[in-house]
């Protein structure tokens, strides 16, 4: 037997800031069964994770998103509002619960979810952006005025 050494060179790593948002009623159609209410529609996760790009980073993060709302949905025995004011269960309770979470595709629906957005910047960039995204809102809001003028002329020209 042949026995082949190999190695990698050390990679220069940066800490990068991924967030991750779940929002219920995004273009995707896949969160119908999360509530619709105003604490609970949408979920963001922001992780920190040590990468060697942006492009690892965003995978690295997505992984680590994906283990927690695993660990969320292994909580659906308390989640499930037919037994929500259960304090404990049969095995038959249980097996019952597991059953109806698979009919309906819980396991799969919940982990097949897609992001509404994905945002990653290297750590170190984060105030930068940040006075960039208030400038470019401020840019925006300045112009509403306008905006809003030169879209009632059109409107009356429109009815003239």
């Amino acid at each position: 037997m042949d026995v082949i050494g190999l190695s990698s060179r050390k990679r220069n790593v940066s800490k990068y800031n991924i967030v991750v948002n779940y929002m219920a009623q995004d273009s995707n159609d896949d969160k119908s069964f999360i509530p619709d209410d105003k604490d609970e529609a949408h979920t963001v996760y922001r992780v920190e994770v040590y990468a060697d790009s942006l492009i690892n980073a965003v995978n690295r993060g997505m992984e680590i998103v994906t283990h927690a709302r695993a660990e969320m949905m292994a909580d659906y025995i308390n989640s499930n509002p037919m037994y929500i004011n259960q304090e404990t269960f049969t095995r038959k309770d249980i097996e019952d619960i597991y059953e109806q979470a698979v009919e309906i595709g819980l396991f799969q629906h919940w982990l097949a979810m897609q992001p509404t957005s994905i945002q990653a910047n290297k750590a170190d960039d984060e105030d930068k952006l940040i006075d960039m995204t208030v400038d470019n809102v401020m840019h925006h809001a300045s112009h509403i005025g306008d905006d809003a003028e030169d879209f009632l002329k059109e409107q009356d020209n429109d009815n003239a």
